[in-house]
């Protein structure tokens, strides 16, 4: 038998399946770099760099690299702007950003309708307290105002606390006063009511005992109001536009500056779980009865400013970051619990919450003041 004619056959065969096998490799290799790109390409596409206008309490959780690095896991980049809440509602041009997130659910309200956005995310909220001092409190409680719970916060009973400042009751006057034994009249330090929704939340809940505890929600009510509610900001002479500025001098300068601060609770819990030495300080939280939660409403404008409420609305990671700036939000762990494990210990139920007047009533009420001061 002539070995050349068998073997010839055989290295055809093992040659064929040589370059069959390597048309196959390129292929495979040349279709799995293919995939590696678009898969890439599709990554790239789904990254978003978004500008939105904010409250300037959320300005430090946006500058948060944590939340930067969960935003990013999302293809999320934001660049932020503050503003209060009446301007951001008031500001809204879907060319230049693409989202608001205000303060307060009355300015989410009319930037809703402004924005015709379809839904809006609620990711956080915090109630209205009052920023105070323990020789203060204990001065409230020795009038009948305020009672103390457990060793760490107060509520305090705000009709009586209005009535007292409607009265134009001084410290000095009041009983068990030697701690503040000063002249200054009795009065509830906020920021400027027509910029700052902390003291728009303020003028919210002195509106609703003003109206007979009711929500305010016609011109005739506005009108019966407005004699009580101007003094509470016109006694208090200067005011400074944002909620960060106060809480910095109530740091600072002490109860001689101002007894009783508004102030949202997410500033004091941030405040301690950053400085866990103060905890032992004579700063303590107030709670007025009734309060009002300030919700953080986000408004998209585009499509990337739905994916940016989505993410802080159900990513767990950013809940938890909300947390560490004091902030309450939805989820199974709420805050409340996670702060009490750091020796804060903030009421996780508030019972006595009204709802504040929509965006129209609380702006009669707001440019009603604004009128006062001119």
């Amino acid at each position: 038998m002539d070995l050349r004619k068998l073997v010839a056959p055989t290295l055809a065969a093992v040659l064929f399946a040589a370059v069959g096998g390597g048309i196959w490799y390129s292929n495979t290799r040349l279709g799995a770099q293919q995939a590696i790109e678009a898969s890439a390409q599709a990554k790239q596409a789904q990254q978003v760099a978004l500008r939105g206008l904010i409250g300037s309490e959320k300005e430090a959780f946006f500058a948060d690299q944590r939340v930067k690095q969960a935003l990013a896991a999302h293809g999320i980049s934001v660049v932020v702007e503050k503003a209060g809440s009446r301007e951001i509602a008031g500001r809204f041009d879907p060319k230049q950003y693409d989202f608001g997130f205000p303060s307060g659910a009355p300015a989410a309200q009319q930037l809703k309708a402004a924005a015709k956005a379809a839904s809006v995310y609620n990711p956080f909220y915090t109630p209205i307290v009052f920023a105070s001092w323990r020789p203060i409190a204990e001065i409230l409680v020795a009038n009948g105002i305020a009672a103390k719970q457990g060793d760490f916060y107060y509520v305090v009973d705000l009709p009586a606390l209005i009535a007292l400042i409607d009265k134009g009751a001084r410290w000095r006057d009041l009983r068990k006063s030697e701690a503040f034994a000063t002249g200054k009249a009795v009065l509830i330090n906020s920021t400027d009511v027509r910029t700052s929704n902390s003291a728009a939340m303020y003028l919210a809940l002195a509106s609703y005992l003003a109206n007979e505890q009711q929500i305010v929600q016609s011109a005739a009510e506005v009108d019966k109001v407005m004699p009580v509610l101007a003094p509470l900001f016109l006694r208090q002479g200067f005011q400074e536009q944002s909620s960060a500025g106060p809480f910095e001098d109530y740091l600072a300068l002490g109860m001689g500056k101002a007894p009783l601060l508004v102030a949202y609770e997410s500033q004091m819990v941030e405040f301690w779980l950053k400085n866990p030495e103060r905890l032992k300080s004579e700063m303590v939280l107030l709670y007025p009865k009734p309060t009002v939660f300030s919700k953080h409403v986000l408004v998209p404008y585009t499509p990337g400013g739905v994916r940016l409420g989505e993410a802080l609305e159900t990513d767990p990671k950013l809940r938890e970051l909300a947390h560490e700036y004091g902030f309450r939000t939805g989820g199974d762990v709420k805050g409340p619990e996670t702060w009490a494990k750091r020796g804060i210990k903030a009421p996780e139920v508030l019972v006595d919450v009204i709802d504040p007047p929509s965006y129209e009533w609380l702006e009669r009420m707001i440019q009603g003041v604004e009128s006062k001061f001119k």
